[in-house]
């Protein structure tokens, strides 16, 4: 329920009634397992976090395969649209809850070494072109820009991003990568957005 109010409307701007009235509670029974909104930002990046290791620790079923690849990016945007709100309200989150920053540095290391081994996949059947140190400044630059392009698209602290806004976001982080890829990764990067707009890459 919180998180479908959080995605909707904004961490800032959801009160503690509207949930427990969402849930059909009153606030006192919501209180009694969350005494603050702070605990239930923490409850639902937990469920963040498994997510977010299921996703970059997906296994490539095929690594001889481009759609296998395709298949492995286009989960990182399905990722982003269900936890949207902690994309988009990270500076609200921070304040909220600062206990998230130390929690989502353990999580953006274990999440990076999944992804690099991929890119190793990727380089040793041909479809990268990237030396180990490109690929480790390349895998922070999409951290940082996967991290931020939701804030950045809102048009001001009210208005939501829609599914549309992904193939935007997409093409932001396409961009990173494009220059690294051969021509057959190319082909992956193409087959990874065509007719699924609202879930593409990383």
């Amino acid at each position: 329920m919180s998180l479908a109010l959080f995605n909707e409307r904004g961490v800032d701007r959801v009160t503690t009634a509207e949930i427990a009235d969402t849930a059909g509670i009153n606030e006192g029974n919501l209180y009694y397992y969350f005494q603050k909104k702070e605990h239930l930002a923490l409850a639902l990046f937990d469920m963040f976090a498994d997510a977010l290791v299921a996703t970059a620790e997906r296994r490539v079923t095929d690594p001889a395969d481009p759609n296998a690849f395709a298949v492995y990016h286009r989960g990182w945007f399905d990722l982003m649209w269900e936890f949207r709100f902690f994309y988009r309200d990270g500076a609200a989150l921070r304040v909220l809850a600062p206990a998230l920053r130390e929690k989502l540095h353990g999580l953006t290391l274990r999440g990076q070494a999944a992804v690099r081994l991929v890119f190793g996949m990727m380089r040793t059947h041909g479809f990268l072109r990237a030396t180990d140190e490109e690929i480790a400044v390349l895998i922070d630059n999409l951290w940082i820009v996967s991290s931020y392009w939701m804030d950045y698209r809102r048009k001001d602290a009210t208005s939501s991003v829609t599914q549309e806004d992904l193939a935007w976001g997409f093409r932001q982080v396409e961009m990173l990568v494009r220059p690294y890829l051969t021509d057959s990764g190319l082909r992956t990067m193409i087959s990874s957005g065509q007719g699924k707009e609202e879930s593409t890459s990383f």
